[in-house]
């Protein structure tokens, strides 16, 4: 039986060929594999996401990507995102 949930993750990178992002949790180890067609935006941008951005993530360890889990819904963060001198 799948296991999953919801928590914050770390994007660590985008890749335009395959269409999706790697991001990283600590209930993901090894890696989650969040396809475009996933990420909800409120201005679409084509579901890209960035390097270092801080989402929250409903994942499955149903693997994905060659990862060992999958995203089912990213929600990109606004209000956690780095700022400078924050």
């Amino acid at each position: 039986m799948a296991r999953g949930g919801t928590t914050l993750g770390t994007v660590v990178r985008w890749d335009d060929a395959r269409g999706g992002a790697v991001i990283e949790a600590a209930e993901t180890p090894g890696g989650c594999w969040a396809d475009a067609s996933v990420v909800v935006h409120s201005t679409s941008a084509g579901g890209a996401l960035r390097a270092g951005q801080v989402v929250e993530l409903d994942w499955t360890d149903v693997g994905a990507g060659g990862l060992p889990f999958s995203a089912l819904r990213v929600v990109p963060r606004g209000d956690l995102q780095a700022t400078v001198g924050g």
